[in-house]
């Protein structure tokens, strides 16, 4: 068990930060996104055309936000479903 008094405690954190984002940049255009690789909160949006999208909250156009067609998510996320319980 690790505790705060274990010297490399805030470097075993940083690491698990890291991978944390890694993991959330990996996985930002798939599936249903749980968080952006900002560490942004994911809300739903709507566009011009009535499709529905999952946005970073603070959504630019620079590449570093996700920005997910909701159909698009929910088929991954069924299609992973469908694998993971040989269906």
């Amino acid at each position: 068990m690790t505790d705060m008094a274990d010297p490399y405690y805030a470097e075993m954190k940083q690491h698990k930060r890291e991978a944390d984002w890694l993991h959330a940049c990996v996985y930002a255009n798939y599936c249903i996104p749980t968080k952006c690789t900002c560490s942004g909160a994911i809300t739903v949006d709507t566009d011009e055309r009535e499709r529905n999208y999952y946005v970073c909250k603070v959504y630019e156009d620079d590449g570093l936000h996700t920005r997910h067609d909701c159909l698009a998510a929910i088929e991954e996320e069924l299609k992973e479903l469908k694998s993971q319980y040989d269906i």
